[in-house]
């Protein structure tokens, strides 16, 4: 009855909330679900015989996911998973919500969830994770994390609380902590200079024998060896970091299945882009390139991806940049111009590019009015990079959200 009861008003909710506000009303009903009855998500998780299988870490979360889940359907798996802006607690209830039935009941095999490392700490000693797979650790969320060590101290309680684990091997903030009892690592090639560069840490650096390693990445193609196999992929999804990625979801299929590699092949290739990270979404009939940057570390791999030569550019800088003084760590040298600013944050962003010497045309703090300005300039290119604040808004505003 109360499973019953939570479902109702939280429906009740979203279906309210999504008429008033389009593509919003996720976190409140999930919220609303979670009070009247704190076992859903629980009984939701316990119900797919194969267990729960998590991703976390500070960057690449929502493309690992994203990866495994394709990988899991194409082996014939029912799989259930949640929206890559729902991986905190009221988020997971909320997928339960719009995917479950009048009760909370999923048909799936098995559970796949991106998870937030502060909601996912707390979680995992509930849940009990059949596997987890941790991607890195980043200086990023200063204002909210204080210190990478407290990501680190995050992703442990997760390692602790899980049955097996797939971790990054080059990340020495996650190696100190990995027990080799129960945890595979996935890495990078030492042929391949251009490297991530993770939160310092001055700590021992365990070496682990990788059960997936990335032997290159570029020119449209990524390189893995896997289970004595050399696999190749032609993506556009080709720099180290997704690379990374692709070598995290594939060393978490080996660990709960014995992969198909022409149909792992065959899958990769056909994949689109991950929602926001580096998606073409057609918007009002143009191909539009969106690209969502987090930190200043995603901010320069972003900028990396792209020539500088786009048209029309726009940059945003939403409200969720707390401290705009990190913007002036960004190289934007490879850029000349850039025709909108967008963003709460506009003006610090406009101001760190023209002390640069890059060009800007329109500065807008509102999604709205720089979307339309975007959107009326000509261009055979069209790209946007926004921070998750100014993305959420832009999309809503364009009728991208879901």
């Amino acid at each position: 009855m109360r499973s019953f009861l939570a479902v109702l008003v939280g429906k009740t909710a979203r279906f309210l909330l999504r008429r008033i506000r389009r593509g919003g009303g996720s976190a409140f009903p999930g919220t609303v679900a979670a009070t009247i009855d704190p076992n859903l998500l629980k009984r939701a998780i316990d119900s797919a015989p194969m267990g729960l299988v998590v991703v976390s870490g500070s960057a690449g979360k929502s493309s690992t996911t994203k990866i495994l889940v394709e990988l899991l359907r194409a082996h014939g798996l029912k799989v259930f998973t949640n929206p890559s802006t729902a991986n905190i607690k009221q988020g997971l209830y909320a997928a339960i919500l719009q995917f479950g039935d009048h009760v909370g009941r999923i048909d799936a095999d098995i559970v796949v969830l991106e998870w937030d490392e502060g909601h996912g700490a707390a979680l995992a000693k509930s849940l009990k994770p059949k596997l987890a797979v941790l991607t890195n650790v980043f200086s990023d969320q200063l204002d909210r994390f204080i210190d990478p060590e407290l990501v680190a101290e995050k992703l442990k309680a997760i390692h602790d609380d899980s049955g097996s684990v797939v971790l990054n091997g080059d990340d020495r903030n996650l190696t100190q902590f990995a027990d080799r009892s129960k945890a595979k690592t996935f890495s990078l090639s030492t042929a391949i200079q251009d490297r991530p560069q993770y939160a310092l840490n001055f700590g021992p650096e365990p070496s682990f024998e990788s059960s997936v390693q990335v032997l290159s990445a570029g020119d449209g193609v990524v390189e893995l060896s896997a289970a004595g196999e050399t696999l190749s992929f032609t993506t556009q999804a080709d720099a180290v970091h997704q690379a990374m990625n692709l070598a995290a979801a594939i060393a978490a299929l080996q660990e709960l299945l014995e992969p198909n590699w022409d149909l792992v092949t065959k899958t990769i290739e056909e994949l689109p882009p991950v929602f926001a990270r580096n998606e073409i979404a057609d918007i009002r009939g143009r191909q539009v390139r969106l690209m969502l940057v987090q930190n200043p570390t995603s901010f320069s791999l972003n900028l990396d991806e792209i020539t500088g030569a786009e048209r029309p550019l726009m940059l945003m800088a939403g409200g969720d940049i707390h401290d705009p003084s990190w913007l002036w760590t960004v190289d934007f040298s490879k850029l000349d111009y850039v025709d909108v600013v967008g963003g709460r944050n506009a003006h610090e962003l406009a101001l760190r590019l023209r002390y640069q010497g890059v060009k800007v045309g329109a500065v807008e703090t509102e999604a709205d009015k720089s979307s339309e300005l975007f959107l009326s300039l000509e261009g055979n290119d069209p790209t946007i990079l926004f921070s998750a604040d100014a993305m959420r808004r832009t999309r809503r505003y364009l009728g991208l959200a879901k």
